[in-house]
């Protein structure tokens, strides 16, 4: 210890530095930080609550749709023995692939002449995209247009106009749409022409091509361009 300590001050000087009253405002501080985190506490943990209600919630109405379905193919598919979710499944895909080949054979052996002569075409839709333009008689008066391409709102419209780029009067139409695919005939016959008819006939056809794949504006303003849309330029018969 030294000497006269008190007497300079070493004493007071050190007490004071140690004096617990400097640290009162960081306390309080402190404290009222805890006070507000405590506040914070309920309502995180409420949102959370709310957050996990909604997902359980969500995945309820997503299973019990799930189950429907299930349900559903249950109803229809015959002598379904096996009831778990991926022998379901299975069944289902098998089914379909049956009913396809179906369709398939029962398309093929519909197409057959008729009394007149005319070929009489499957009339639904098939899933290969379509777009023919053949004669239907021996002196290239009469036409069918066959456009075969998925469902959308322009397609009558976007058809017309490529029928009504050349000098052909409407004679009949018929459309079938299935399962988001259309099918769309048009029987047409020349009411002008002469020396174009072959140049019009092969406009036309390449202007139904574009309807099939949907981008008709750009060959119906330049339909005589044949680069935009190649294809084999013959005169097929119905």
């Amino acid at each position: 210890m030294l000497p006269f300590q008190t007497h300079y001050g070493f004493q007071s000087s050190w007490l004071s530095y140690h004096n617990v009253d400097h640290l009162k405002p960081s306390m309080s501080t402190a404290g009222c930080s805890i006070v507000d985190n405590a506040a914070d506490s309920p309502k995180d943990e409420k949102k959370s609550t709310e957050a996990s209600r909604s997902h359980k919630e969500a995945e309820r109405r997503r299973r019990q749709r799930i189950n429907s379905h299930l349900a559903t193919f249950r109803t229809l598919l015959p002598n379904t023995t096996k009831t778990d979710k991926a022998s379901l499944l299975a069944e289902v895909v098998s089914q379909v692939k049956e009913l396809r080949r179906r369709a398939t054979e029962v398309a093929r052996r519909s197409t057959e002449q008729s009394g007149g002569g005319e070929m009489v075409s499957w009339p639904f839709p098939s899933e290969e995209d379509e777009a023919t333009l053949c004669y239907c008689d021996n002196e290239n008066k009469v036409m069918r247009a066959t456009v075969c391409c998925d469902e959308r709102s322009s397609l009558n419209r976007d058809m017309m106009q490529a029928i009504r780029s050349v000098q052909v009067r409407v004679v009949r139409a018929e459309t079938m749409t299935l399962g988001g695919r259309t099918k769309n005939v048009v029987v047409m016959e020349w009411s002008g022409g002469g020396r174009e008819r072959e140049e019009e006939f092969m406009g036309l056809r390449r202007a139904l091509k574009a309807v099939v794949e949907n981008r008709a504006q750009s060959v119906l303003g330049n339909k005589r361009a044949r680069a935009c849309c190649p294809m084999e330029d013959t005169i097929l018969m119905c």
